[in-house]
């Protein structure tokens, strides 16, 4: 299938979730635990792709992670690396590259690489992603903090401020002036590491984010104390990256990891097996229900 085709094909699956379902769950820090697909299903299509978001959206998923770069001439594309030679069949910096240059490429399958064989699809516009995940999806903004004013007025044009969640571990006063100078500002979410977590109740008090990523390589982080994570808990949505075990504890991207996840308080959680996720999600909500009618 070619990428125009996903842009036009509408979604048939009857598992979709409605934005403002998904939206009212996002804004109650005690809903269920939502789930963010790392770049897409990249899986079965090429990362950060119009075809992976599409995916995401048909198999109910919450929220979608995608990285935002700016080109040469100043348009926003979705690409990870600085480059684009893993993903694609050229060769460049982004920065470097006109999107016209960009769109003569196409991308490879999957996470890419030399051994990935082509597509037909070309290299995503942030325009066009926004247009798709209106009332299907959330989506997770990264790698473009230092490009937010644009990328905040891609959101604006497209009607889709709700629909994109800002993220970044800049300075809390950094954060606080770009949310302030907004009538509508957007969603934000701020990622907290063992570096910078004394900063954490400036964070909340400044910035307001309502949801905060923890970053933790071991269980005896200093964020993971009854201390430090109590005050969060029930007020801002906490999300933990179980893409790689150093970013959560050595935990596994898979169901030991997530219940354990859950278990403890994440309630938003980043992965690469969304569709393996939703169902491990769903087993236990019904797991919950037998065991309240018992």
């Amino acid at each position: 299938m070619t990428q125009s085709s996903f842009l036009e094909e509408e979604s048939s699956c009857c598992d979709a979730r409605c934005f403002d379902d998904i939206y009212a769950e996002f804004n109650d820090p005690n809903g269920r635990t939502l789930i963010v697909a790392h770049r897409g299903d990249w899986r079965r299509y090429p990362e950060n792709s119009v075809a992976a978001v599409q995916s995401c959206i048909e198999m109910g998923i919450d929220m979608v992670e995608i990285d935002v770069r700016q080109t040469k001439d100043g348009h926003l594309v979705l690409m990870h690396d600085k480059t684009v030679d893993r993903m694609t069949n050229g060769s460049g910096k982004v920065a470097e590259l006109t999107l016209a240059e960009i769109q003569t490429f196409y991308l490879r399958d999957g996470k890419g690489g030399g051994e990935s064989g082509l597509t037909s699809m070309r290299v995503a516009r942030l325009e066009e992603v926004m247009i798709l995940a209106k009332g299907s999806i959330m989506i997770n903004l990264d790698k473009c903090w230092d490009v937010r004013e644009a990328v905040y007025e891609v959101l604006v044009k497209t009607d889709t401020l709700a629909h994109g969640l800002f993220k970044s571990s800049a300075h809390y006063e950094e954060v606080a002036a770009f949310l302030q100078s907004k009538t509508n500002p957007p969603e934000y979410m701020h990622v907290v590491e063992e570096e910078n977590f004394h900063e954490l109740p400036m964070v909340l008090s400044q910035a307001q984010p309502k949801a905060i990523e923890l970053v933790f390589p071991a269980l005896g982080s200093p964020m993971l104390t009854e201390e430090s994570f109590e005050p969060m808990r029930g007020k801002q949505r906490i999300w933990c990256n179980s893409i790689q075990a150093s970013l959560c504890g050595g935990h596994p991207d898979e169901e030991p990891g997530w219940e354990w996840m859950t278990g403890y308080g994440f309630n938003m959680i980043q992965t690469d097996c969304p569709e393996r996720l939703k169902s491990f999600l769903e087993l236990q909500h019904s797991m919950r229900i037998v065991k309240q009618t018992i």
